[in-house]
C-alpha cells in the first residue's frame, strides 16, 4: 500500500476537518458541505440554524448577500488553516433605518 502525504492543502486533511466538524455540529444539521483545497462551505438544513452553527465552529465574520433572494449572511473563519464559510439567514442589524 502507498502511503500519501497529507500537505496542508491536502483534499484528504480537508476530509477530515469536514468530519470534525460535522461530528461537531451534527451532520443532520448540514445538508451540503463544499470541499476545495483549503476551503469548507457549509449549507445548513435550516438557514435559521446558520449563524449559531457558524459560532459555534468559531467562524466569526460575516458577510450579508441582500441583494440575493432570500438574502442570506456567509459566516467565515479558520478550522485548522482551512478558510470554513457557513451560509445563514440574513441577520438583521440593530439599529437599521426603516
Amino acid at each position: 500500500m502507498r502511503t500519501i502525504a497529507t500537505s496542508p492543502d491536502s483534499l484528504l486533511r480537508a476530509l477530515g476537518v469536514v468530519a470534525q466538524v460535522l461530528t461537531s455540529v451534527g451532520e443532520d444539521r448540514i445538508e451540503t458541505v463544499t470541499l476545495n483545497r483549503g476551503r469548507i462551505s457549509l449549507h445548513p438544513h435550516d438557514l435559521s440554524e446558520g449563524e449559531q452553527i457558524a459560532r459555534a465552529l468559531g467562524c466569526t465574520l460575516p458577510v450579508d448577500h441582500r441583494m440575493l433572494v432570500p438574502g442570506t449572511t456567509d459566516w467565515s473563519g479558520d478550522i485548522e488553516g482551512h478558510e470554513v464559510h457557513v451560509r445563514a439567514q440574513l441577520r438583521s442589524l440593530t439599529g437599521e433605518l426603516a
